[in-house]
Order: C-alpha cells, then structure tokens, then sequence
C-alpha cells in the first residue's frame, strides 16, 4: 500500500467514526433538551383561537410559552408578542409545522477554511493528524439546510452557547436593538482526528473532533432585519442559551477549551457540568436540583430584555407591568414556573404560563396604570 493509500485509508476511518459520533450527538441531543424541545410539549398557533396543538413539533417551555407570556406583560401587542414567541422558538430548529410551515429563510454560510490555512490553531497540530471538516457546519445535518441559526450550522456555538461579552451575548443584543446595521457573529468549524478512537468515546466531540477554528463573518440573516420583532426573538432565544448552558461554558472555559459542548466524560472531570444530561436539573425543587436557581435567574433576564426592548419601542405598546408590582405577581409566577416541576414535566410550566398571560392581559387593560400615554383610534400608540 502506497504512502498516500494509507492517508487516505486513514483518512476514512476518521471520517466513518466522526460521522458515526455526529449520529450520535444528533441522537443524545433529542434526550439533552436544554431549554430546548420538551417531551410532548408541542406547538401550537399563538394567535388561534381555540388553541390546536400539532404533534409534530415539540417546543420549549421558555423558549415558546414562557416568553410569549412574558412579552404580553412587557406591553407588546398580542399579535407582536406572538411574533417574538415564535422567533425565540425557530431558533432551535429553524422549522416548525403547525397549520403551516414556520421557517427561516435560505442562507448563505462562510465556507470552511481549508486544513493548510488553521495548522497554526493550538487545537489544529499539523496535517499528518486532522482530517476533513465533518462537522460545525456539515450541511447534512442541520435540521434546516439554510438556517442561519442552526445548531449544527457554523454559528451554532454562536446562538447557542454564547458568551457575556461583546462580540457574543453583546453583538447579538445590538443587532436586536437596531444599535447594528448587521450581525457579526462567530464561525465555529471543526476537523476530525485521524488517530483512531475508542467506540465509548464516540459521544465526547472534543475526543472525535479536536480540532477547532473560528472565523468572524456578517451573518446572512435571511432577511430578518436589525431592531425587528423576529431579532429580538432571536436574541431571547440566544440569551436564554447562556444561562441554560452558563454553567457548561464556565467549565469548557476552565478547561481551555474553545466553546461549551455536551460531552461523555466520567464523574470528576473538569467537564462533567457539560455531560449530556446536564439539563435534566435545570428544572424542580431547589434544594434537590440547584441548578434551577439558574434557570431562575435566565427567566429574570429575559424579561429584563423584554422590558429593555419595550423602554425604546415605537409599536403600539401598553406600559410594561413591573418585575415586582401588583404585590410581585410577575415575580412569583416565574418562581412557581421554573421550580414546580421537574424537567421531564412541563404540562404544569405550560399551565402556569398561559396564567401568567391571561393575568397580564386583564390587568393591563383595567389598570389605568398599564394603559399606553395616548390612544388614537383604533390604533393605540406610545408618545
């Protein structure tokens, strides 16, 4: 066998075995729900009356019920509030299916830098040991192709798993709150090992793919423009990211590794907050599963953003209705939302949202105290 079969050889064991691992990643990740899809919560039409559910989308307790009910208290129109639900959950899986099809728009996406030009990487060591790009933006297995904001797509880490800081958390936000023209986001791609592994490690992507780059490029957003409803959706969905996987990237950053990743690693583990079911606790009893205090502290902001958004909105908008008034109403009901039920029983967080949606709706239209500055028939506007 000459030098150059045996790379290629190599070269396609590498890429079997990754591609086996990104199978299962894809296959854990329906278990490891995050924030993310919940068993046997599904969509439904925000705006259709009487509420039809569609089995086949499962939907997020936070990411769709609870920020539509938060929107309605933060003064946003029914119809308006329904848009950034439906955007915050999109964000996931780039297609819904209810009475018809909810999905982004086709997307370019930066290509792949080539294998010569990221050897300098600290993760990328030399040729002899990285092979092809097989995930971090494999069109294969996005669930949309196109989908900017896809999971699997080069700005997965981006949406999904950012960090407090400018150039993450930060850039998204001034893109939400039209302070951008365009979003700059962060390109994450990855290149598989050619040193075979060990089949129990399959489900460890820094074991299947060590070798990671970045780029930083314009994301083409599909037409979603700066400042629009379907942006700050956008941006909710991406902040409440951070919190459900805050403690992950702490670690991941603890570690020196590039990007928070669910990861198969065993007990004791500078990386066992990033194990694959990690989001199993982010719901129930504080005192048997703390971290709900986080996911507590996440359903905080997103209303904090919420409010942000509204403080600087020309749409037709009633007054917020405070985090503590009306004896902390709002305050209470997303202490009762995060901690009554475990992760793997959202029926009562779906219950306690529509609560809290139908409480804020009456309270602001018979409290003078929520009524917009000025009304011009038949549209209510904000001064």
């Amino acid at each position: 066998m000459t030098i150059s079969q045996a790379v290629l050889r190599r070269l396609g064991v590498a890429l079997t075995v990754a591609a086996a691992a990104l199978w299962g990643l894809w296959q854990m990740c329906a278990v490891a729900r995050a924030w993310s899809e919940e068993p046997a919560l599904y969509f439904y039409e925000p705006l259709a009356t009487p509420r039809t559910v569609y089995t086949t989308s499962e939907v997020s307790s936070i990411h769709f019920d609870l920020v539509g009910a938060l929107a309605i208290a933060a003064g946003f129109s029914v119809t308006d509030a329904a848009t950034i639900q439906l955007y915050s959950q999109l964000t996931d899986p780039g297609v819904i299916t209810g009475a018809r099809v909810y999905a982004f728009q086709a997307t370019s996406w930066p290509a792949a830098p080539p294998i010569a030009a990221v050897m300098t990487s600290t993760f990328c060591p030399s040729p002899t040991t990285t092979g092809p790009q097989v995930s971090m933006g494999s069109t294969k297995l996005v669930e949309c192709p196109g989908c900017f904001t896809s999971r699997y797509g080069p700005y997965g880490v981006f949406f999904h798993m950012p960090h407090d800081r400018p150039g993450e958390l930060g850039a998204l936000r001034a893109w939400a709150f039209a302070a951008a023209p365009e979003l700059t986001g962060i390109a994450t791609f990855g290149y598989s090992s050619t040193v075979d592994f060990v089949w129990l490690n399959v489900a460890n992507v820094y074991a299947t793919t060590p070798c990671f780059v970045t780029t930083t490029q314009v994301v083409d957003t599909g037409g979603i423009a700066a400042g629009s409803l379907a942006a700050l959706g956008i941006y909710l969905h991406s902040l409440g990211d951070h919190w459900s996987h805050g403690a992950c990237i702490a670690a991941a950053d603890a570690a020196g590794k590039p990007f928070a990743a669910h990861v198969a690693v065993p007990p004791g583990d500078p990386l066992s907050p990033c194990h694959w079911l990690m989001h199993e606790a982010e719901f129930g009893d504080a005192q048997r599963f703390p971290d709900s205090n986080r996911t507590f502290s996440g359903t905080l902001a997103l209303y904090d953003a919420l409010l942000d958004y509204a403080s600087q909105s020309d749409r037709p908008i009633y007054r917020p209705i405070p985090l503590l008034a009306e004896g902390g109403h709002i305050y209470n009901a997303l202490y009762e939302f995060v901690h009554t039920a475990t992760a793997e029983n959202p029926a009562p967080r779906r219950r306690i949202a529509d609560e809290l949606r139908a409480w804020a709706l009456y309270t602001r239209a018979t409290n003078p105290r929520y009524w917009p500055e000025r009304l011009y028939l038949p549209v209510v506007v904000r001064r």
